[in-house]
């Protein structure tokens, strides 16, 4: 059910209408890039752990 239908075309309407494709490949491009900083942090994070135990063997 919470799915929009894209239109083929836009509008052109001011504002911009739900189902024109500019709002939708703007809001997939945002929710990609918020996906991509998540996964690099987490990698990060992931990183920074395990450099810190090889650390604490150490000494």
């Amino acid at each position: 059910m919470g799915k929009v239908k894209v239109k083929k075309k836009c509008c052109r309407s001011t504002p911009r209408c739900k189902g024109c494709p500019v709002v939708v490949l703007l809001k997939a491009r945002d929710k990609a890039r918020k996906k991509a900083g998540k996964e690099a942090a987490k990698k990060a994070a992931k990183q920074e752990r395990k450099e810190r135990k090889k650390a604490g063997k150490a000494a």
